[in-house]
């Protein structure tokens, strides 16, 4: 076998790059990577764009939720991003709602009047002179002078007020979400009289009486009786009709009465027919079934064209029923 010498040589510029060259491919055909380094720098972050918002209302101090977020109370001054944005108002039941679009490097004022939410009552506060008056309201007793009666409905509401010397009626009107003040002087002035009367009107007459006590009827124009309350019984024995009411008489002044007053039934009949009119009222012919009408006496008219016409009074009693009959061919 030959043996091969290396011999030292000076390695010229030509020949070291050919090896160097050499070096290279050798490492690739052997599976060397010689992969380059990549150097990545962050990005810069970016600011959103930004408007401002003024919000003023009238009433000020409405809620103010933006976006779904609360933002406290008017007047309020908020920076947004730009873009559109909602915007909800709210203050004592009032609502309002509106959609903003938000410019940026901006400032929008919106200027809202919310709509006043009605209170659905009203007070009143009553004073009298002397105090200790009775106090009603639409005919419920609500206790003594001074007062405040609360939670009354909006509109007219009648005041009575009642002392030792008479009663007082008053007609207030209630605003909602308001306070209205009655006062009312109630003392009798010196040498003032101090009795009134009571003028009775009845379909009918009636006796007047006070702790069974007669006090006259009807029929008299007025009644003297002393200033203050009375609880009088209404009285007709013929009519089966009796009745009670309190009245308030004031000193020197006519308490005018019109007792509640019953209804009755009557039924018509006439041979062989007629036509029937009762106090003018037109009935129809006979037979006429039960017809409601007041207690007391009633004209009644039987018209027929042959046999002519005939005319009765009768009476209504609140007890019974009332039936009449003719026979139009008897005079």
């Amino acid at each position: 076998m030959r043996r091969l010498k290396c011999r030292r040589h000076t390695c010229r510029t030509g020949t070291c790059a050919l090896v160097a060259a050499a070096v290279v491919v050798v490492a690739l055909t052997s599976g060397g990577v010689m992969a380059p380094r990549r150097y990545l720098a962050a990005p810069a972050a970016v600011t959103p764009a930004t408007g401002t918002v003024v919000v003023n209302t009238e009433p000020s101090g409405v809620a103010v939720v933006i976006d779904g977020q609360a933002h406290g109370t008017t007047p309020m001054t908020v920076t947004l991003n730009a873009g559109p944005h909602t915007i909800d108002l709210s203050n004592a039941g009032a609502h309002r709602t509106m959609t903003l679009n938000v410019t940026a490097n901006a400032q929008l004022s919106q200027f809202v009047e919310m709509p006043k939410a009605a209170a659905g009552t009203g007070d009143l506060q009553v004073r009298t002179d002397p105090a200790g008056a009775k106090v009603s309201v639409d005919g419920q007793t609500r206790g003594v002078s001074p007062l405040t009666v609360q939670g009354l409905a909006p509109g007219n509401h009648v005041i009575v007020l009642q002392n030792d010397l008479g009663s007082v009626n008053e007609d207030v009107t209630i605003q909602p979400g308001a306070t209205a003040s009655l006062v009312v002087p109630m003392k009798t002035p010196q040498g003032a009289p101090v009795s009134g009367w009571m003028s009775i009107t009845a379909p009918a007459e009636v006796q007047i009486f006070e702790n069974d006590h007669l006090l006259g009827s009807s029929r008299t124009d007025r009644i003297m009786v002393t200033a203050g309350r009375h609880d009088i019984e209404f009285s007709n024995e013929a009519l089966g009709y009796r009745s009670s009411q309190t009245i308030q008489v004031a000193p020197g002044q006519v308490a005018k009465v019109k007792p509640d007053w019953p209804q009755g039934t009557i039924a018509i009949n006439a041979t062989p027919w007629a036509n029937v009119t009762l106090d003018g009222r037109d009935l129809g012919e006979t037979p006429v079934g039960n017809t409601t009408v007041p207690i007391g006496t009633h004209e009644v008219v039987f018209r027929h064209p042959q046999l002519g016409e005939q005319r009765f009074t009768t009476t209504v009693t609140a007890s019974t029923p009332a039936r009449l009959s003719v026979d139009m061919r008897k005079k």
